[in-house]
């Protein structure tokens, strides 16, 4: 399903933006710990200045990306009972509906109407 590949896509491009943050917040540190006789005063703060527009951007990045995951969790969150649990397993923990009857003990063809229900309601609260 579109919906759990996209939820886990979002995942991991956060976790790849968040590396890029780290490895330039270590790169902003080794850049300060040169000594300034070593490095030319230009080469030193056009690196600087780069270093700060590309956090800078990959931090806003970041913010819009986290708030897209809290927006999926919050609807998540105002489903119910069955629904919900269905929708977390299925969105969140990627599992198939198999998995899913197997875990909560209903058959597959039950897990697949319920699931079919919760999309058909997303899709027509989309529009």
């Amino acid at each position: 399903m579109l919906l759990i590949s996209t939820y886990q896509d979002l995942l991991t491009e956060i976790e790849i933006y968040e590396n890029r943050l780290d490895d330039l917040y270590r790169e902003d540190y080794a850049l300060r710990s040169i000594e300034y006789n070593r490095i030319d005063l230009d080469v030193y703060v056009e690196r600087k200045h780069k270093l700060n527009n590309e956090a800078a951007i990959i931090q806003a990045i970041l913010d819009d990306k986290r708030e897209t995951q809290r927006q999926i969790l919050e609807k998540l969150n105002q489903l119910e009972g069955l629904e919900y649990k269905i929708a977390y397993k299925r969105f969140i923990e990627g599992k198939t509906l198999n998995e899913i009857a197997g875990e909560l003990g209903y058959s597959y063809q039950y897990m697949k109407e319920v699931s079919a229900k919760i999309y058909q309601e997303s899709t027509d609260k989309a529009k």
